[in-house]
């Protein structure tokens, strides 16, 4: 490989450790060169369907590692992509040091979600008798299970597949058994992508189909086509109500601000709240976080009493801790928009307490700054 004439041409060696040093500094570890594919696995495929792991470590409720051979079936974990749960399948290496930064935040998500609707895998394909006594070392870490693939299973079906070159690197597959993103784990886009998908509001294939349905959809709002941008937002979200929420409140936000229908807005915002209600509360609180905080929104057009009534009864709905904590903290926004600073303090105190360890601090800021408004 060689610059332009007159200049030094860079030696073979020279440039391999050039590529080398840069993807250290991207945090990946280099592996072999990954096999050609005249279709290379992406995001949008099926998910392979066969996930042969030869040995399995095994966090126990002690918090022990149990080594399982991949022949005992009824001891071995159960791997099926089409079961209905969020998987995420990590590629590793106990030589890898930006693998180790993914292991508790990897570790973190699995205890956060719980197995019945998250499944985290690590693979490798090194020998078991190097995994073994490196996993056992670090099991006070590793929530999740660990598969030694060798190089005919997942590495080959999978990370070879897919023409990845670097570790760690993890596939998320949705519910539908279809691959929704590829890359580093340790990236911010990582996580951001896996909650949209255990929460139902990513499908990287529905969103490439819609891509052409936004487009005009864009087109249509800078030309102020009201008619056919309710006609194409509308189509949009019918695809899914779920993935495309954010949609159809943007299309309310457009008929209060743009439109200047208060009551055409509202009057959808209701039958938004009835419909998710149920299946998606938490879509309640993208809409009601929308009327409260979108500086967008002229404040005389604020329903404040629907955006409290519509939260609180969001929040009848939630079970899990985190999501009540996030429930309360879109109310003790709306408390405090409303004007009731007490409400808020008391309100924004209980999201805090119930709200996991790795977002507490953020909880603790927001109640620190309601009392502090309350006290100037």
């Amino acid at each position: 490989m060689g610059h332009r004439q007159g200049s030094i041409t860079m030696s073979k060696s020279a440039f391999v450790n050039r590529f080398i040093f840069a993807a250290a500094v991207a945090g990946v570890c280099l592996v072999g060169s990954s096999a050609e594919a005249d279709d290379p696995l992406k995001v949008g495929d099926v998910a392979p369907g066969e996930f042969k792991i030869e040995t399995w470590f095994l966090p126990d409720e002690e918090g022990s590692i149990q080594q399982k051979s991949g022949d005992e079936g009824k001891k071995a974990p159960k791997v099926d992509m089409n079961d209905g749960k969020v998987h995420v399948v990590e590629f590793w290496a106990t030589w890898c040091g930006p693998c180790k930064f993914s292991i508790p935040h990897l570790s973190r998500l699995q205890e956060d979600w719980g197995e019945e609707r998250l499944q985290i895998i690590g693979v490798t394909e090194e020998e078991v008798e190097k995994v073994e006594p490196w996993v056992k070392r670090n099991k006070a870490q590793i929530k999740y299970v660990i598969g030694v693939s060798g190089r005919r299973g997942p590495q080959k079906t999978w990370f070879k597949a897919a023409k990845l070159k670097g570790i760690p690197a993890a596939f998320i597959v949705g519910s539908e058994g279809r691959i929704q993103f590829i890359g580093n784990p340790n990236d911010e886009q990582f996580e951001q992508t896996l909650v949209k998908v255990l929460q139902g509001r990513f499908d990287a294939k529905l969103m490439r189909d819609a891509a052409p349905h936004f487009d005009d959809l864009r087109k249509q709002k800078k030309v102020k086509n009201w008619r056919q941008y309710e006609r194409i937002a509308s189509e949009i979200v019918a695809m899914s109500p779920t993935v495309f929420a954010d949609t159809e409140i943007d299309l309310f936000e457009t008929r209060l601000t743009d439109m200047q229908s208060s009551a055409t807005a509202y009057e959808a915002a209701g039958l938004f709240v009835e419909g998710h209600l149920e299946s998606d509360p938490d879509a309640v609180f993208m809409l009601v976080d929308r009327i409260v905080g979108d500086p967008d929104i002229p404040d005389s057009d604020r329903d404040l009493d629907f955006a409290l009534d519509s939260a609180q009864r969001a929040l009848d709905r939630m079970t899990e801790p985190r999501d009540q904590a996030r429930g309360l903290k879109t109310v003790a926004a709306t408390h405090f928009k409303r004007g009731d600073s007490d409400k808020a303090i008391e309100t924004s105190r209980k999201a805090y307490r119930m709200a996991p360890a790795d977002v507490k601090p953020d909880y603790r800021e927001l109640w620190l700054r309601y009392k502090q408004h309350a006290s100037s």
